[in-house]
């Protein structure tokens, strides 16, 4: 897309897959997982079944939006897990629709968060430049304490968690009301995040988006509007702000 100009005063950032990554991911313990089954499947395969999957995801949460009703976690994830089995041959061993493989895509399997490359540096940078900051973020009250541990909390003005205000991207509204606290307006804020549905949800609240898809054979779709920008890491950002 033809860069706009704009005047940007605030930046907004996701958290998983953008500032922070769960180690070992998500891709990492399903490969792990089925190779067992499967000795000839490769990563590739799991990484075109995680994007499915993560577009599926962005597809139900805009539809409870709209209708208010959450579908509840266990049915989430087994449809979740469909999307995965999808990707795999058609004789599927028992052991891979269990709670195992549930545990997994609902990432309640331990591991630990680390920073994606160069957060610190890009942050410095962006506060350096007398940019507002926040985050945005579907998830839970508990990713705080990796933003407290890695010591990034102090470069953020604002942190709106979905759990916390019981708004869901793509609703605007979660966008609006984290530029509302900073008292900026949306049209001067742009997002960073690695979901196709950001780029829907940052562009329904007037706002610029930057996507860092986490794999490539993330794809918008048609029906969102293509992203002001696209990054590959979050150095590129330097280029752009």
């Amino acid at each position: 897309m033809e860069e706009i100009a704009v005047t940007f005063k605030c930046v907004l950032f996701d958290l998983d897959n953008t500032l922070l990554q769960k180690k070992p991911t998500i891709v990492e313990k399903v490969f792990e997982f089925a190779h067992q089954y499967y000795p000839k499947l490769c990563v590739e395969t799991i990484e075109k079944a995680y994007a499915a999957s993560e577009l599926w995801q962005g597809q139900q949460l805009k539809k409870e939006n709209e209708t208010g009703q959450r579908m509840n976690d266990e049915e989430y994830f087994r449809n979740v897990l469909s999307v995965y089995l999808s990707f795999l041959p058609a004789n599927l061993p028992t052991e891979l629709d269990n709670s195992e493989m549930i545990t997994i895509l609902s990432r309640n399997y331990g591991g630990s968060y680390t920073l994606i490359p160069n957060a610190i540096a890009v942050l410095e940078y962006l506060k350096r430049k007398d940019l507002i900051l926040g985050i945005v973020s579907n998830n839970h009250t508990k990713i705080r304490q990796p933003l407290i541990d890695f010591r990034i909390d102090r470069y953020f003005d604002c942190i709106v968690l979905s759990e916390e205000v019981n708004l869901y991207k793509p609703d605007p509204k979660i966008m609006e009301l984290a530029c509302k606290k900073l008292k900026v307006p949306c049209k001067n804020s742009i997002y960073i995040g690695d979901h196709p549905f950001d780029v829907l949800c940052a562009h329904s609240a007037n706002m610029s988006v930057a996507w860092f898809p986490p794999n490539r054979f993330f794809t918008v779709p048609k029906y969102i509007d293509v992203p002001e920008y696209t990054i590959h890491a979050l150095t590129d950002l330097i280029g752009i702000l």
